[in-house]
């Protein structure tokens, strides 16, 4: 292969260091051109000074094209996930019939899978906004609010806190519409004795944070203790088996299998977890499908639920560090 054509804005940014938005990168024995338009030019040399700048005059797949001309590239590896039908065409109009394009699948999404010593930190200052925002979410609630409204102020706290802003839409389900996995935040108006399932994360210099807390207002009645109480077991259990070269299957089965044998098999629908990094959902996928060992600074989240329809549902998520004989809980702070 003479080069490989990244698209991917996390990947780029993950290669490059480019935070901007509209690039792309080609990468061919050891040089790197950042390909992007006039707009993003001073970024682009500030952020990512090892890499060439090429500003393109149309698509950013032609200029790709014209310096795989350029450069006489015979076989150009793209992201087979992220490059589109439209941009694949658009060079192969421009190269001539004997150029070779190679698929690509997860090769930089494997690399971030394992975190380094400046990622991790830059997780841990994430999650540490993510706290101050949790206590000043607590503050807030109160029946008579709607939803809306309390995500809303959630989301102004984040960015006046110093976050780039919330990871994902902030989910606020009250009632019965925590039963709903990602509910989006109505105009539903918390009432008292209700149950408030919060979804929260934030970004911090492209690095993400995520987790989910349920709220009680009033007095915690049986039921809803007896679920809180299974659901706080089953990620107890899982968190405690992880260490490298455990099977990500494994843990997703132990916290599975122990709210099934609590009598609720079917109401735990989604994954265990999954990888945060530049993406709030990246690999590894924590699931019953994935049998890949556990390794030290993968990062991932542990969430298992249990919902009910028309009663409501209760999720703990909590993000997890591997460490080299075990795990580090980086969100134990938060109260649960």
């Amino acid at each position: 292969m003479d080069a490989f054509f990244v698209t991917k804005p996390e990947n780029v940014r993950y290669l490059s260091g480019y935070s901007g938005d509209d690039a792309c990168l080609l990468i061919a024995g050891g040089k790197g051109f950042l390909i992007t338009d006039p707009r993003y030019y001073l970024q682009a040399r500030k952020d990512a000074g090892d890499f060439e700048i090429v500003i393109a005059k149309g698509p950013a797949s032609q200029a790709m094209a014209d310096l795989s001309v350029k450069l006489k590239f015979k076989k150009i590896g793209f992201e087979s996930a992220h490059l589109t039908c439209l941009a694949r065409e658009r060079m192969a109009e421009k190269l001539a019939p004997d150029v070779e394009f190679l698929p690509l699948a997860d090769t930089v999404e494997g690399l971030r899978q394992i975190k380094d010593k400046t990622e991790i930190a830059l997780i841990r200052d994430s999650v540490s906004i993510l706290e101050k925002a949790v206590l000043y979410f607590e503050t807030l609630l109160q029946p008579g609010l709607s939803e809306n409204y309390l995500a809303a102020r959630t989301e102004y706290f984040i960015r006046a806190a110093s976050g780039e802003w919330a990871s994902f839409e902030i989910i606020v389900a009250s009632g019965p519409n925590s039963a709903f996995p990602h509910a989006r935040p109505g105009d539903r108006i918390i009432k008292p004795n209700d149950m408030v399932l919060l979804d929260l994360g934030v970004s911090y210099k492209g690095y993400k944070s995520d987790l989910t807390r349920v709220f009680f207002l009033g007095k915690i009645n049986t039921k809803q203790k007896n679920i809180y109480g299974i659901v706080k077991e089953a990620q107890r259990r899982s968190i405690k088996a992880i260490k490298p070269g455990a099977k990500i299957s494994e843990i997703d089965e132990i916290a599975r299998g122990f709210i099934n044998d609590k009598g609720f098999r079917g109401r735990f629908g989604h994954s265990l977890g999954h990888g945060i990094g530049l993406e709030v959902h990246e690999g590894p996928s924590v699931s019953s499908r994935n049998h890949a060992e556990i390794k030290p600074d993968m990062v991932f989240t542990v969430e298992p639920a249990v919902y009910l329809p028309d009663w409501g549902g209760i999720r703990i998520e909590d993000m997890v560090l591997v460490t080299k004989k075990g795990c580090e809980v980086l969100t134990d702070d938060i109260d649960k």
